[in-house]
């Protein structure tokens, strides 16, 4: 199986592009399905900023957007900022964005070239893209505040798509 989340592309290169492309025309991998909308969101341990650990249903009790990225990637450099202003404006929400197999100086150095303010998961070994079944990126779960998943989408929101989800999301009681 192809790991989108593991670093074998050149950055910036056509080649990239290409097989971006194809992965989002694939069909996804065997158990794909297994995260969809009304099964519960798999738990996972993270380090957060500060050096404390962190485990995804540590954040029950609000709706949260799960987002799978990386630096290189194009869509994603688009969606970041879109996903960090409804984030950063709703107190209803929490937003965590999984950097996929990337080092913390490329991370940090991209965040602050974009200002971009956003809680980040390092993904560095692949395990949480491994339990997700991330096989293309951008890839973003909208999970209710019981730990349900509301929608999986792959590929990258236009502003319009992300308010409809986020709105949906909110409103689901």
């Amino acid at each position: 199986m192809t790991q989108v989340c593991k670093r074998w592309f050149w950055p910036g290169s056509l080649l990239n592009g290409i097989i971006l492309a194809g992965l989002l025309l694939w069909a996804p991998p065997a158990g794909a399905d297994e995260l969809a909308a009304g099964r519960k969101a798999p738990d996972f341990t993270f380090t957060a900023p500060g050096g404390r650990t962190v485990k995804l249903s540590d954040y029950r009790g609000k709706p949260l957007v799960l987002h799978f990225w990386a630096t290189w990637c194009g869509p994603c450099i688009r969606e970041l900022p879109l996903i960090a202003a409804l984030a950063a404006k709703s107190q209803d929400l929490t937003s965590l964005a999984v950097n996929c197999a990337e080092t913390d100086r490329e991370v940090s150095s991209f965040l602050r070239a974009g200002k971009l303010d956003l809680n980040v998961v390092m993904d560095r070994d692949g395990q949480i893209s491994q339990l997700y079944n991330i096989y293309a990126i951008p890839q973003t779960f909208m999970i209710d505040a019981e730990g349900f998943i509301k929608s999986v989408r792959v590929g990258a929101y236009s502003q319009r798509e992300l308010n409809r989800d986020i709105s949906a999301l909110l409103s689901v009681p």
